[in-house]
């Protein structure tokens, strides 16, 4: 009877193990064949950096950071020698890295336009599911990240770091499912293009002509901003200001519905938050307003649709000039 029960527990680990390694190669080696979209735009964002995928022969003088609004937000074909690593839920975290990994291996543009929503300046949603799971934040990165979490990265991030690096495959799954195991390579491949000939932006997928819906921030009754994303918000600045880089900030737009129902607390906190950046780095242009658009120009509660991109576009095109002048101000004071 042992013997049976050994000679059972042996095939059993055995079976388990091959399994696990082939789960294991297919997740590490084959991500175009189950990835979702979020997850492929992480993955394009990762080779750029690396130059995998060699962008150097782009002209890029005014470079776009910032979480998924502002992807949606900005029409980059009308804005000449741009490129965008905008992506979805990005907080500070993820966006001093892909700066940092920039400049490493490109040119430095002249102008950043930083734009993350009050929500990603206090809560995360990005850094595990893209970030980590797709090998942009390594393991030197997370050592660095760690010092300064106070909660934000949730319950064991040690551990779950380690489970992403093993490719736990609860991470995996949905992707899995949504695309039958290896389905996702013709779709991928055609997000790798778009995104190549759009300056890096990727495109929305089912935006409404208009949405009354309000965004998440409505939910708020104070701001609080996370230490840890404060930390690399500040270093993003800091960087440019070491760089002799042009930084601009501002939240993207809010719909009308959201405009009514924001609490006056967390607007005044976020406000607050925002000006003692202003007062820390007077040579840049860091803007506490919270925009509104009316909610024909939405597609969903947060994303601006095709007609409030091209109002925001022009906006921003307006504002360009102020840049120039601001520009010529940042090299005299730091010069």
């Amino acid at each position: 009877m042992k013997k049976q029960w050994k000679s059972f527990f042996l095939k059993f680990v055995i079976i388990t193990t091959s399994v696990y390694l082939t789960v294991f190669l297919y997740i590490e080696f084959f991500p175009n064949y189950y990835n979702n979209v979020n997850n492929t735009r992480w993955q394009i964002t990762k080779n750029t950096l690396n130059k995998n995928i060699d962008i150097s022969d782009t002209t890029i003088s005014i470079l776009f950071l910032g979480d998924s609004r502002l992807n949606a937000g900005i029409d980059l074909s009308q804005i000449p020698n741009s490129w965008s690593f905008a992506s979805g839920g990005s907080t500070p975290v993820e966006m001093y890295f892909v700066l940092e990994k920039y400049l490493e291996n490109y040119n430095k543009p002249d102008t950043i336009f930083l734009s993350i929503s009050p929500r990603f300046l206090s809560e995360i949603l990005a850094f595990w599911d893209y970030g980590v799971r797709n090998d942009f934040i390594t393991t030197n990165n997370f050592i660095e990240i760690e010092k300064y979490n106070n909660k934000a990265l949730g319950f064991c991030p040690k551990g779950k770091f380690l489970l992403y690096k093993l490719n736990f495959i609860n991470f995996y799954q949905s992707d899995f499912f949504t695309n039958r195991v290896f389905l996702a390579k013709e779709k991928n491949e055609q997000m790798l293009k778009y995104i190549l000939n759009h300056n890096g932006q990727r495109f929305h997928e089912s935006l409404q002509d208009s949405c009354s819906e309000p965004n998440h921030e409505t939910n708020f009754t104070e701001f609080i901003p996370s230490e840890v994303f404060d930390y690399y918000f500040n270093i993003i600045f800091e960087t440019c200001q070491k760089q002799q880089i042009f930084i601009s900030f501002e939240a993207m737009p809010m719909n009308s519905t959201s405009e009514k129902k924001l609490n006056k607390n967390f607007i005044k906190d976020y406000q607050k938050y925002i000006q003692n950046y202003q007062k820390k780095y007077p040579e840049f242009y860091i803007s506490d307003t919270l925009l509104y658009y009316n909610n024909l120009y939405f597609g969903d509660k947060s994303h601006l649709n095709i007609k409030g991109q091209k109002k925001y576009t022009e906006y921003f095109r307006k504002r360009q000039t102020r840049f120039q002048v601001s520009k010529r101000h940042v090299g005299k004071c730091l010069n």
